[in-house]
């Protein structure tokens, strides 16, 4: 005769530490069930690694602690879910877990009335963490298991009675995910992240009723939810995301001010999710700009644990298998259109950019548009390479992802980028190619744009790095200057001679040539901007001759009128309109001035 388990009146932090160990457990067995549904708010098939990765962060950071009061306890839970929270659901969770933290301040133990106004106050942090939430996810099924509690309150006795008849809630309500969100319904699956609540629910359950952590059989539902092993995601199958990088970051600070910091990044996309404390917050979004959310974190204190996951690579990887293999990597005096850099899933390590002793990331804490604007007016202007640990951070990401990374950067000869990238990419755990462009600007954005199709195509790494190699003996990069001013400031020309060009008028066109490792020289002299004008079309023209498929692309600094009017000249003259015409990176402003355009030659 099987003896009846003792019922349970309270929890202390010994027994709640036990629960969330057996909830652990549970998840972390199903959690291949959770990526195989997973297709909201994005098919990429990792929600349950990431809530299994966040509740085992939980159990190890914890299994140490003997804190007996459930005060003591569910902080430290909470803080442990902070640490290692991944992914919208996880990072949802943690919020979770430290409102009910705050729901149990001061208390020894929880009685079910206790526990049920805690998990009142959990549900009403997570809901809060989220911008927009919609209905059909993991929060609607916390929500409603949280009012279920409240509404059923007077009736339970012990915990035992109060998990049973809050689970039989809980199963009703994921199983109606299905009908609240439109991509659910298409691949006819419920939510993953609401289905991972749900097991974390049915661990706790088994535990109370049998005592162990040991699984002898599935506990009884009176909803069936069927799983299956098979993706779903190729039943909402995509090509393209509107926000591509599932982001994440840690900030610890003082008085964290996360109104105002989930108003900045509710700015950069979708998905965004703030947990946390005044002291400690995770932050979760989907974006375009990954390294922008990072400098926007670093305005409210030091920033840790920085991940950037291409969720459409993720994606196309588990529909098809067609993902690419090998990731592209750059930096920012790379200029390319925001659009294409999405596209490809092309990441970059920013610059320092300084202006008047003001530092700056380059493309994050201030726009090239703003940069270029201020650069007139400004006293001194100098970048600097971006630092190893933003090279880290990247390489991290991208061999999260890919097999192989291809890293193509701004001439050695001028600045120390590549080998800096070098140095980091020996110490990756997966081969990181380094390849010096030889050039800048939109020169390196077309060098860069046929690393990242070719990588696409499926090409490896070193065939990609072998055919960079001989696009850059094949490119021509002209820069056609509207002062001098800039040139003279820098010391690379004498004041003497810069009086006596500006008296004249002659307007030089220089070139970044590729096949003497970017050296700058002086091409062409113009007396006055048409005639420079005229001889940087008889440059283009030159480089094209008796070449095939010759792209062409124009950067430009703060001279957007000038750069369109190039644009027209070129297409009129040689028959090929620009691949793009972009505003130019701030190096290349800070060595030529407001008023130079380049334009970048790329043949086959």
């Amino acid at each position: 005769m099987t003896k009846e388990p003792q019922k349970i009146k309270y929890l202390d932090g010994i027994r709640f530490k036990r629960a969330i160990n057996a909830a652990a457990k549970r998840l972390i067995e199903k959690h291949g069930h959770l990526n195989a549904i997973n297709v909201f708010p994005v098919p990429d098939g990792d929600t349950g690694s990431n809530m299994a990765g966040t509740m085992k962060s939980i159990v190890d950071s914890s299994a140490e602690s003997k804190d007996g009061t459930i005060n003591g306890m569910s902080k430290v839970i909470a803080d442990s879910a902070l640490m290692g929270a991944r992914g919208n659901s996880g990072v949802i969770l943690a919020q979770f877990l430290c409102g009910f933290s705050e729901g149990v301040k001061d208390l020894k133990r929880v009685s079910p009335p206790d526990f049920i106004k805690a998990s009142s106050v959990a549900t009403k942090r997570a809901v809060e963490s989220i911008a927009n939430p919609k209905e059909g996810t993991i929060l609607t099924v916390i929500r409603e298991w949280s009012e279920h509690l409240t509404n059923n309150a007077d009736k339970y006795k012990d915990f035992q009675h109060l998990l049973q008849d809050s689970l039989r809630n809980a199963r009703e309500s994921v199983q109606q995910t299905t009908e609240k969100l439109a991509s659910l319904k298409a691949a006819d699956v419920v939510d993953a992240g609401g289905l991972g609540f749900l097991y974390l629910l049915e661990g706790i359950v088994e535990f109370t009723e049998r005592g162990s952590l040991n699984k002898s059989d599935t506990i009884k539902n009176d909803v069936v939810i069927e799983e299956t092993e098979e993706n779903a995601q190729s039943k909402v199958a995509v090509d393209s995301l509107e926000f591509r990088f599932c982001t994440e970051c840690m900030i610890k600070g003082t008085d964290i001010n996360t109104t105002t910091l989930r108003e900045k990044l509710g700015q950069m996309g979708d998905s965004l999710v703030v947990a946390g404390t005044a002291e400690t917050v995770r932050v979760h979004v989907h974006t375009n700009q990954p390294e922008a959310v990072f400098a926007i974190a670093a305005e409210f204190g030091t920033v840790d644990c920085r991940k950037a996951d291409d969720m459409l690579a993720q994606h196309l990887e588990l529909t098809a298998g067609k993902g690419p293999k090998v990731g592209i990597v750059t930096d920012s005096t790379c200029d390319l259109p925001d659009e294409l850099m999405q596209e490809y899933g092309i990441r970059f390590a920013p610059l320092r950019l300084f202006l008047d002793d003001e530092e700056y990331i380059d493309k994050l804490s201030i726009s090239t548009g703003e940069f270029n604007k201020r650069l007139r007016v400004s006293r001194s202007a100098r970048t600097s390479q971006p630092a190893p640990a933003d090279f880290k951070h990247l390489y991290d990401d991208m061999q999260a992802l890919y097999d192989e990374v291809v890293s193509l950067h701004v001439m050695a000869k001028y600045s120390g980028t590549l080998q800096s990238a070098a140095t980091i990419g020996k110490a990756s755990t997966k081969p990181v190619y380094t390849v010096d462009s030889q050039t800048l600007s939109c020169g390196l954005g077309l060098v860069v744009l046929e690393a990242a199709k070719r990588a696409r195509s499926g090409m490896s790494a070193e065939k990609i790095m072998a055919a960079a190699r001989k696009d850059i003996k094949n490119l021509h990069v002209y820069v056609a200057m509207d002062t001098l001013d800039f040139a003279v400031r820098g010391g690379r020309m004498s004041r003497g001679v810069g009086a006596i060009a500006k008296l004249l008028n002659i307007k030089p066109v220089l070139e970044f040539d590729a096949r003497d490792e970017g050296t700058v020289k002086v091409v062409e002299k113009g007396l006055g901007r048409r005639m420079a004008e005229l001889k940087l079309l008889r440059r283009i023209e030159k480089a094209i001759s008796g070449r095939s498929n010759p792209r062409i692309a124009i950067a430009h600094v703060a001279a957007e009128e000038s750069a369109e009017h190039l644009g027209h000249l070129i297409a009129e003259r040689v028959g090929i309109a620009p691949l793009y015409t972009i505003e130019a990176s701030p190096v290349l402003g800070t060595h030529s001035g407001p008023g130079a355009c380049a334009v970048a030659v790329l043949t086959d």
